[in-house]
């Protein structure tokens, strides 16, 4: 996903009575104003329009491979579209009935890895 750098002028007085009261809260202006965005992102933007978006990013940042992520970052799954949330339920209903016990687990362990566009 490529990020955009905001530029924001403020009076830098004001900034640093605002970073000295956001530091007692273990809070960061950068934080503050990123959820602003997305909170205003969601308000704003149609529901299928943001669904869009997210697919589009899902499929830029599935063709670039990604660097290492912390633990925590991996442990959150990523949101599905609705498409693909019936393509995993056609799967999982499909599947049971057409493993045979020749196949065993290891043929078990690869479904779900398959990509279809």
């Amino acid at each position: 996903m490529s990020m955009t750098e905001l530029k924001v002028s403020f009076p830098t007085e004001k900034l640093d009575a605002l970073r000295f009261f956001m530091d007692k809260k273990q809070q960061t202006v950068e934080q503050e104003l990123k959820d602003y965005l997305d909170k205003t992102y969601e308000k704003l933007v149609p529901a299928q329009v943001r669904e869009y978006v997210e697919s589009r990013m899902e499929q830029a940042s599935a063709q670039q491979p990604e660097p290492e992520q912390a633990p925590a970052a991996r442990e959150r799954p990523m949101r599905q579209t609705r498409r693909q949330r019936e393509q995993a339920a056609a799967e999982s209903s499909s599947a049971p009935e057409a493993q045979t016990e020749a196949e065993g687990p290891a043929e078990q362990e690869s479904q779900g890895m398959t990509m279809s566009m």
